[in-house]
């Protein structure tokens, strides 16, 4: 089944193809749920306190990378599974990579684990710059361990 996600993402256009953000690094094709390669983002509940302000950094994210699926269509590589059984795929939208452009516009911290230092560059490019969850006085949670402390 997870084969066939891939297809459905390589060759069928967006509107062929039933795609929903969950979160910042997480969509749903058709159904299915789509870890999304080399970087994590904040939990689509998570917060974070910016220059003393909190703000929904979870929420923010997940219409960051809603924004960038707009930028073309979806193509995506399967890498791996993960303990839950979800596909790994590294995605771009149209030309873009989304993880370079989640990390880039700070909606994402870059995962060098599984992308080596691929997003790195992106990371302290946003990071310079103040974006997302680098922006001010920022005090932003990793989301690993914001899942640890607020497990289900």
């Amino acid at each position: 089944m997870c084969l066939l996600i891939v297809l459905l993402l390589a060759l069928s256009s967006p509107a062929l193809a039933a795609v929903e953000v969950v979160d910042g690094d997480t969509i749903r094709v058709d159904g299915q749920r789509v870890r999304l390669w080399g970087y994590d983002a904040p939990e689509r509940l998570q917060s974070c306190r910016i220059n003393g302000v909190e703000r929904a950094i979870g929420e923010e994210a997940t219409e960051g990378l809603k924004a960038i699926l707009a930028g073309g269509e979806l193509r995506c590589t399967t890498k791996d599974h993960d303990r839950y059984g979800r596909t790994v795929a590294e995605c771009w939208a149209g030309q873009q990579s989304i993880g370079d452009a989640m990390v880039r516009s700070g909606w994402a911290w870059a995962l060098p684990r599984y992308s080596k230092e691929l997003f790195l560059p992106a990371q302290e490019e946003a990071e310079r710059a103040g974006r997302g969850i680098w922006a001010g006085h920022a005090n932003c949670e990793a989301p690993a361990r914001f899942r640890q402390d607020h497990r289900r």
